[in-house]
């Protein structure tokens, strides 16, 4: 406030603020609150008449009690304090530029400071060395000289255009007559002041507020796997709060979250405590549909809030000049955003596998090509075995039942006929691996080759022979052409069978080589026969094999090809010229073996006579 000819020019205060909503931030934590505060009802101020302050030339002059000190200014203030008080906290700023200094007055708090004029209150309470500018030049006294530059700041901020009922000036009109280091601290002062329009950025909060969750993000994955859930640890750090609540964002995601006190008892979600043991729990058969989960949990609480604002006191007479005082306002903050934590879910898969192989060469047939199919609700899928007789299904989410078919076999000997349900990666307890070892498959059918030799090696072609099937160790012998053909196996709807004897016999004819084969032979599963080739017709000059070749001890189990080779003890008649040649040596032969027979029968009859 000015003073010339001894009267007090005061600043005016903008009237008509209200009470703005604080907004506090920490990490993802939004507070707003409704005040409600124990900032003292009323002050009383001092005897302010006759004490008076400058330092617009730099140099710090007062007043008290009408002593003066050398010295004038171009700007001087009331001393305004608090009666009883002391110190740099004791000083009061006047708000009305035309009105008289409320010396020895009882003052009534009115309303709270708008932002510019708090924050120059408040930046004044923080101390001669941590306030925002200071006079260097004041000597002991700079509580003194500072209450001057942040007044006459406040003259600037509040009402720049007001003019002064005693010499019609406004707050700014002798600023250029200030020393220039004095006139730069007050426009620094003023323009700081006014980038600060909000309670929040302007009050001095002494208990600056906590409250979120850790970890901020949860990140739940297959090694929180416990049993039949997801299982994760969470808590909620605060400080200066209390009554606060956890909740999930969308209620269906309340049943996820569980916890229990530090004495072992139930959580209570609208009292959380910074040490109870909060968890995420996420039964792992909600999550067989989702390859990733998310949803967001939030806290709420109230702040007990402490900070140094700037209140407004004065009573009810127009004519009183105003003030304003730093004062530590207590509120309980109600918490009308959230801190909050994210939870993601990435559920743990399972995998399948087995090695797939045929019953034949003592169940160590492998079988790639084999193909499985494996399926679920909402779920299918096809592998084929590889060269390694192996077969995997991977990412195969948890919680479900599975099907697995054999879908495709692609050797003949085998039928396609394996399939289960999986149900490993389900129930109470889930395991994560399922290997089902391996898997045989029956042999259903087989094939016999056969080889006919002459007695040099070399293979006879044209030779005939049909199949027969014997019990284990059943003896065999000599076997009529008709015996044979009539228990010869049968070919039906391309396999060989037994019986249908109303078709004709299978009969299998040596190539070139003297090969050939009884393909795709049906043998019983759970049983071993003996088999036999018999030879129902030989080529031209070479006898019938009499003794039927064995095939013994044949099951599902067998090789998976069985051979077996008859040798013709028979020379061979030559046969080079022509078929006529070979007529006439026959009739050779026979005609010799006639004269023969005929000169030894004359020859014993004429013995018998002498």
């Amino acid at each position: 406030m000015r003073v010339r000819k001894k009267k007090r020019l005061v600043l005016l205060f903008a009237t008509g603020l209200t009470l703005g909503g604080l907004v506090f931030s920490s990490r993802s934590t939004y507070i707003a609150y409704a005040a409600s505060d124990n900032v003292p009802q009323t002050i009383t101020t001092n005897n302010a008449q006759k004490t008076f302050v400058t330092a617009s030339t730099g140099k710090l002059y007062a007043q008290y009690e009408g002593e003066w000190k050398e010295g004038y200014g171009y700007h001087r203030v009331n001393i305004i304090k608090e009666k009883g008080k002391s110190g740099r906290n004791s000083y009061i700023f006047c708000i009305n530029w035309s009105k008289e200094s409320p010396s020895n007055k009882q003052l009534t708090k009115q309303y709270q400071a708008n932002p510019e004029v708090q924050w120059l209150v408040t930046d004044f309470a923080k101390g001669h060395d941590r306030a925002f500018e200071r006079l260097n030049n004041a000597g002991a006294d700079y509580d003194l000289a500072d209450y001057w530059l942040y007044q006459t700041a406040i003259h600037l901020v509040a009402c720049p255009n007001e003019v002064s009922p005693i010499d019609g000036k406004k707050p700014g009109d002798t600023l250029d007559k200030f020393a220039p280091q004095v006139r730069d601290k007050v426009l620094r002062l003023v323009n700081e002041a006014k980038k600060h329009k909000n309670e929040s950025d302007s009050e001095i909060v002494l208990n600056q507020a906590k409250l979120n969750f850790d970890p901020s993000e949860l990140n739940i994955n297959s090694g929180d796997l416990h049993g039949d859930k997801y299982e994760k640890s969470f808590q909620v750090k605060s400080d200066q709060m209390h009554d606060i609540q956890v909740h999930a964002a969308e209620s269906k995601n309340s049943k996820y979250l569980s916890g229990t006190r530090k004495n072992g008892s139930k959580v209570d979600w609208n009292n959380i405590n910074a040490d109870d043991n909060l968890k995420v729990s996420v039964p792992y058969s909600d999550m067989a549909n989702n390859s990733d989960f998310s949803f967001k949990v939030k806290a709420t609480g109230h702040w007990n809030k402490r900070a140094k604002v700037a209140w407004i006191y004065g009573n009810n007479d127009p004519n009183t000049q105003h003030v304003a005082k730093w004062a530590i306002k207590a509120t309980t903050v109600a918490m009308e955003g959230d801190a909050e934590m994210t939870v993601h879910v990435k559920p743990a898969f399972g995998s399948l596998t087995f090695v797939k192989k045929g019953s034949g060469n003592n169940n160590s047939k492998l079988l790639p090509g084999t193909e499985f199919l494996l399926t679920s609700d909402g779920f299918m899928e096809r592998k084929t075995v590889d060269g390694n007789g192996r077969v995997t299904f991977d990412n195969l989410p948890l919680g479900k039942k599975y099907h697995l078919k054999e879908v495709k076999q692609p050797n003949g000997q085998y039928s396609a006929s394996y399939e289960r349900d999986i149900d490993q990666l389900s129930g109470d307890n889930p395991q994560r691996q399922v290997d089902l070892g391996t898997i045989i498959n029956d042999k259903t059918h087989q094939p016999f080759k056969l080889t006919k030799k002459n007695t040099n090696g070399a293979g006879i072609e044209g030779a005939q022979f049909v199949l027969l099937r014997k019990d284990y160790g059943e003896p065999v012998g000599q076997i009529s052409l008709e015996d044979a053909k009539r228990q010869a196996f049968r070919m039906v709807n391309g396999e060989l069978v037994l019986g249908h004897s109303d078709q004709q016999p299978y009969i299998a004819t040596t190539d070139k080589d003297g090969n050939t084969e009884f393909p795709n032979v049906l043998i019983p599963k759970n049983e071993k026969h003996d088999y036999y080739a018999v030879e129902v017709k030989s080529p031209n000059g070479y006898a019938l094999g009499t003794t039927p070749i064995k095939f013994p001890n044949i099951g599902i189990t067998s090789p998976d090809v069985v051979s077996g080779e008859m040798t013709d003890t028979t020379q061979p008649i030559p046969t080079t010229g022509s078929d006529y040649l070979l007529i006439e040596a026959t009739a050779a032969i026979t005609i010799t073996c006639a004269v023969g027979g005929y000169a030894y029968y004359v020859s014993r009859k004429n013995k018998k006579e002498k």
